[in-house]
């Protein structure tokens, strides 16, 4: 059976002790610990030493030019330039773009805008060309021919007729 006495201090428990920073009940453990172990006994005395040569020690010299130096090193950096077509809010502290020629460049939803109105123009011309170009109603084939078969819409493998196939084969 080990007793008590028989493991040793840590060094944070050297340190603490040497330093005055334990605890009453700690201390207590410690100081009857250090009466029956010559290790630690020794440990503690070199602590101490330590302790009061750092004490008496006295404090270094700073360089007379260091602290002269040290006070022309900047706080802050510079600003930097401003970005061209950027600008800065300090109200909000967001960043917009600005126009470099003003009236040339347009949003994004007006170029969307655009593109969607060509497009449904496309389509509207096309659908009036294939309404123009159908046949009398009691002409009308029971199944779709290769030029109106299209995927346009549907399934792959799935036959669907489409307007765009219409009007760019011409047949019906």
């Amino acid at each position: 059976m080990t007793s008590f006495f028989e493991d040793h201090l840590s060094l944070d428990a050297v340190v603490a002790f040497a330093d005055g920073e334990m605890g009453l009940v700690a201390f207590q453990r410690a100081a009857a610990h250090l009466s029956r172990c010559p290790a630690c006994s020794g440990e503690v005395a070199e602590q101490s030493s330590a302790r009061q040569l750092l004490r008496r020690a006295s404090a270094p010299q700073i360089p007379v030019g260091l602290l002269d130096t040290l006070r022309l090193i900047p706080v802050a950096l510079p600003a930097p330039a401003p970005v061209a077509g950027i600008a800065h809010d300090p109200r909000t502290g967001r960043a917009t773009r600005t126009l470099d020629r003003p009236g040339t460049s347009r949003g994004r939803g007006f170029r969307l805008g655009a593109g969607a109105l060509v497009a449904g123009l496309a389509v509207g011309a096309l659908a009036v060309a294939a309404v123009g170009e159908r046949p009398p109603a009691g002409d009308s084939p029971s199944a779709p021919d290769a030029g109106q078969i299209s995927l346009v819409g549907g399934v792959p493998g799935e036959l669907v007729p489409s307007v765009v196939s219409v009007a760019l084969f011409g047949q019906r």
